[in-house]
């Protein structure tokens, strides 16, 4: 797919009022309407799972399916793994927050931010930065712990100088992390194989 194309696809509305589904169907149905694309178009939705969007009489999908029959109607993968990740075991989660709060111990100010970089140029580390974890996008959460994950022997030596305690309880949770990682970056790759399907 070439990028007017998805120009033409991708978009975005408010709904001013009300979320029911009644009102997101007339919202995408105006949409296609204004772009001249016919509703028949559509072959599969994925929703989330929402009452909005997937109640039976007056859901979006049932209005979709009165204006288009056969259409297929799947709950979205993604919103699953972001479910699953979401809901971490108290520890995992502890786990997740000693790394956070290592990234922003390190990334706080920028002479430590010099400082690591510096560290890690002596110590032949690939990378010399660890990037921002943020909880609106989930997904960078396994960017963040896979850079983190491979530095971690770098990381564990600059807090030595400067947050002993956070460097012992990452010790003890290195086993946590790595299985962070590995989930997280899973997750990803599925994404990343969904983008690509979509792109071809």
């Amino acid at each position: 797919m070439n990028q007017e194309i998805y120009e033409e696809l991708l978009f975005a509305r408010t709904l001013i009022t009300e979320t029911k589904g009644e009102s997101i169907f007339h919202v995408l149905k105006h949409y296609f309407i204004e772009k001249a694309i016919p509703l028949s178009n559509i072959k599969s939705v994925a929703t989330d799972g929402a009452p909005a969007m997937v109640g039976r009489y007056r859901g979006f999908i049932s209005y979709l399916k009165q204006n288009v029959s056969g259409v297929l109607a799947i709950h979205c993968v993604i919103h699953r793994q972001h479910l699953v990740v979401k809901d971490l075991s108290v520890r995992l989660h502890e786990s997740l927050h000693l790394v956070i709060d290592a990234v922003n111990r390190i990334r706080s100010n920028a002479l430590n931010t010099r400082l690591f970089a510096q560290l890690c140029e002596e110590n032949d580390e690939h990378f010399h930065q660890l990037p921002l974890h943020t909880e609106v996008r989930w997904l960078t959460k396994g960017l963040s712990l896979t850079r983190f994950f491979a530095l971690f022997e770098t990381i564990l030596e600059f807090l030595d100088t400067k947050d002993k305690i956070l460097k012992e309880n990452l010790m003890k949770r290195k086993t946590d992390i790595a299985y962070l990682t590995d989930l997280f970056t899973k997750c990803n790759m599925v994404n990343l194989q969904f983008s690509v399907s979509c792109q071809s």
